[in-house]
């Protein structure tokens, strides 16, 4: 039990290295907590600060979950030992103590846990983002990322470890998408930066794909005739 204990510590320090943060100050001296969406994940660097920043990011973030569960399997760990440890490695990936518990958004962690979980089910799992993201914005496909998961560890009989790892990995998930939290009260004046959040994982509403009409109402006075949205 100690050393179970002791693993799960060592998966939320390993989840709280700040890959993100470290290439960004390193490349460019920038604190990437004040670039872009404010967050340390691989797509925030890729777009805002540089494409082998985010690259690398990316790598060293599924690294992480996926050494974290490997060594999980490896010391002979439940299959709830297994999922908690990766699950500790994205909580601390979007909470990290290392950066007063601000972070990423868990999903190159995931996504790592996925790999050692079942490559099998991660490429499906590619396969799937990939596709709905060329007829979606791609923060909308996430709403359908873990429940497809979920089904196809039904599937592949791996509900124990994948299954109901997919279900956790839903609240600090969205939870992320919505920080900083403090910023949303009061609730009621700030349920347009809500929505979007949730939805769009970012301040503003993006387009969705093949449908240039989909912003904010105090957007649409601001945009040239031809995007405004149409009468009816």
């Amino acid at each position: 039990m100690i050393n179970l204990i002791l693993f799960f510590i060592f998966s939320y320090l390993l989840g709280s290295f700040p890959s993100g943060y470290v290439f960004t100050k390193l490349s460019t001296g920038q604190d990437v907590l004040n670039v872009g969406w404010r967050k340390t994940s691989g797509s925030n660097v890729f777009r805002h600060v540089g494409r082998w920043q985010g690259l690398a990011t990316a790598v060293l973030d599924i690294g992480k979950s996926y050494l974290a569960v490997s060594l999980a399997q490896i010391l002979g760990f439940s299959a709830l030992g297994q999922v908690i440890s990766g699950l500790l490695v994205l909580i601390g990936n979007n909470w990290s103590i290392f950066l007063k518990f601000s972070g990423g958004r868990g999903l190159g962690t995931y996504g790592g846990a996925l790999i050692a979980f079942s490559p099998t089910i991660f490429i499906f799992t590619i396969i799937f983002f990939t596709l709905f993201s060329l007829i979606l914005n791609s923060a909308l496909v996430t709403f359908f990322l873990f429940p497809f998961v979920f089904l196809v560890s039904v599937y592949f009989n791996q509900v124990q470890t994948i299954g109901i790892f997919s279900i956790l990995c839903l609240i600090p998930v969205f939870i992320k998408r919505l920080s900083p939290v403090g910023e949303l009260f009061p609730l009621k004046e700030k349920f347009g930066l809500l929505k979007n959040r949730l939805i769009f994982d970012n301040d503003e509403a993006r387009p969705i794909k093949g449908n240039k009409y989909f912003f904010r109402n105090e957007e649409k006075n601001n945009l040239p005739p031809d995007y405004r949205r149409p009468p009816g």
